[in-house]
């Protein structure tokens, strides 16, 4: 069964098993590094709470401070490809599709490129 990771318009389909352990990473990093009362580990860590095989993760919310999210999620991807838990299907899957994923979710923190008109 497929579940996805969902921020804003970018979404990153794996399987249910994938996404749950990338979620559980996430939220056991966020809730080390900031407390368990941060803005992203709340939302990771209710998440996580409420997931079943299939859910769509939203993990959009006006008030996230989305510089953490992108370090939680980079870092969580990052423990499970240095892990020997994912079989060759799930490593491609941390180093394309997730890895493309939290390069969108950095892309929300960097302020548009302007260009100047001549």
């Amino acid at each position: 069964m497929s579940s996805a990771l969902a921020f804003y318009d970018h979404i990153c389909w794996g399987t249910s098993t994938a996404v749950h352990d990338i979620l559980g990473r996430a939220a056991s990093i966020a809730s080390e590094r900031y407390g368990a009362s941060d803005p992203v580990s709340e939302l990771l860590a209710r998440e996580l709470a409420e997931y079943w095989g299939g859910k769509v993760v939203s993990l959009s919310d006006v008030d996230l401070p989305v510089d953490r999210l992108f370090e939680v999620l980079t870092a969580a991807r990052e423990q499970a490809c240095a892990s020997d838990e994912f079989t060759a299907m799930g490593r491609s899957w941390l180093t394309g599709a997730m890895a493309t994923f939290c390069k969108e979710v950095e892309m929300a923190i960097k302020p548009p490129r302007r260009t100047v008109s001549k």
